[in-house]
């Protein structure tokens, strides 16, 4: 908590001080940005925590819309016999900045998606490992919001954080739907390129 605390602060102060050398909103039209980092999450209807590399590749179709898409890859489950084994999504979407005079970008975004997931009843204490398992994968069908920000501070790298939701069902053909509800949590350094140069 204390190092989250420190981190915020940071940020903080790096954004003030952009503020006060530059008056003119910093994001425009033509830039390209991408991240990849390590996402960790939490199953909202069970005791269980996630873990997943996070890439995203965005867009900006203007000063404040820009589209985006996002790929996480399952590494892990942290529950007591949680029976979850494979969850990756991909998402494509779309995302609204807010204005602002400096480096500074929060943004509100919206995508549809899918998840390939795979539970398994093996870990059941009345089912032996000798027994049959249901451990198909099947592709389902995803909603997600998030919320976030960029902070620029040079010319090809932006600090960045975000909070997502995703809501959706694992459907398997022989067993009762099971919660896909997660927040996720990304943050850390990403990359960016000025594809269209601005007119002074």
């Amino acid at each position: 908590m204390k190092k989250l605390f420190l981190v915020v602060v940071m940020l903080s102060a790096v954004e003030a001080s952009f503020s006060q050398k530059e008056k003119k909103q910093f994001i425009h039209k033509g830039i390209l940005r991408a991240q990849a980092t390590i996402s960790p999450g939490m199953l909202l209807k069970e005791n269980a925590s996630t873990i997943s590399i996070h890439g995203n590749l965005e867009y900006y179709l203007a000063d404040n819309v820009s589209i985006r898409g996002d790929g996480f890859y399952f590494l892990q489950v942290n529950g007591i016999n949680h029976p979850l084994h494979i969850n990756h999504s991909v998402f494509a979407g779309a995302s609204y900045h807010f204005k602002t005079k400096n480096h500074f970008d929060p943004y509100f975004s919206f995508a549809p998606g899918i998840a390939i997931t795979q539970y398994t009843d093996c870990y059941d204490p009345q089912i032996t490992y000798g027994d049959i398992c249901n451990d198909k994968a099947y592709i389902n069908p995803l909603i997600s919001p998030a919320i976030g920000f960029n902070l620029y501070f040079q010319r090809v790298f932006h600090l960045f954080a975000e909070a997502r939701y995703i809501s959706g069902k694992h459907l398997s053909d022989d067993s009762t739907p099971l919660s896909l509800n997660e927040l996720r949590f990304s943050f850390g350094l990403g990359w960016n390129l000025n594809l269209i140069k601005q007119k002074k």
